[in-house]
């Protein structure tokens, strides 16, 4: 019974990590539509303090989350799955931080005839993030829906490089060589590694449900 309890602490806690990466990630999605109606400097700073807020705040539950289960006698093998689970997790925040922050300190400008394929890119991303956190809170009890999951992961990053690609092709096809159209290629491939790191822990998951089904 105590070792239940323990695991219950522990999922409570993965529970509220994922809320908070989600929470990150409305942030961002948000924060890049004001960004494309409005892009003011001073918008976008608060903007950026709000992602890093929310990507700040799931650092330290993942965080407590490690110290509880290092302090709750878990089986190695299930503290090993769950700590990589978190650390694969973790990137996807981290790189939602960092679009914003590059368009703060690189001053991206979106063009106009591109916001709206570029927010379409955004809600994918997302909805990609969306099913991962799907697939990870399932781990803990329906190992069959956490592996569908994981195939609307991987149908979302297929989407989402389709996105990029047809998108810098039409910015390149405008034959605008100033230094902006680069960095808004490089603002494009930020996003989409968003999709990308969620795949990865695609892969985790799948893999955690394969040991466990043996």
């Amino acid at each position: 019974m105590l070792f239940v309890n323990k695991q219950k602490e522990i999922q409570s806690q993965i529970s509220e990590y994922c809320a908070s990466v989600l929470e990150c990630m409305d942030s961002f999605q948000e924060a890049v539509k004001q960004y494309c109606d409005n892009s003011d400097r001073k918008a976008v700073k608060a903007s950026f303090a709000q992602v890093h807020k929310a990507e700040s705040k799931a650092d330290d539950i993942r965080r407590e989350i490690e110290v509880l289960m290092y302090s709750k006698s878990l089986f190695p093998e299930s503290r090993g799955d769950i700590m990589g689970l978190l650390e694969t997790m973790d990137r996807v925040p981290n790189q939602a931080e960092s679009a914003i922050r590059m368009i703060w300190n690189q001053y991206v400008t979106i063009p106009e005839q591109h916001s709206s394929e570029l927010l379409n890119l955004v809600d994918v991303c997302c909805r990609a993030a969306y099913a991962m956190v799907d697939a990870a809170e399932k781990l803990f009890s329906d190992f069959t829906n956490a592996a569908v999951a994981v195939g609307k992961i991987d149908e979302l990053e297929s989407e989402g490089d389709r996105i990029e690609a047809s998108l810098i092709e039409k910015v390149f096809s405008e034959k605008n060589d100033s230094i902006s159209t680069i960095v808004f290629r490089d603002f494009i491939k930020c996003v989409v590694q968003i999709s990308d790191r969620a795949e990865n822990v695609g892969d985790r998951i799948r893999i955690i449900v394969a040991k466990r089904s043996i």
